[in-house]
């Protein structure tokens, strides 16, 4: 038996990982929002600092 063969029949055995989080059918817009308000917020910083360089 070849090492190949080995890795197969070990892998076959094994339980794969499944996504259990289903779709609701919503859009979480606050969820989005709230995820983007850090980079905004360095975002406005940042172009603060470079219009204050000017």
């Amino acid at each position: 038996m070849t090492h190949m063969e080995i890795k197969a029949l070990e892998d076959a055995g094994r339980d794969t990982a499944v996504w259990t989080e289903a779709y609701d059918g919503q859009t979480h817009y606050s969820s989005v929002i709230l995820a983007l308000m850090p980079a905004t917020f360095i975002l406005f910083v940042a172009t603060a600092l470079l219009l204050a360089l000017i």
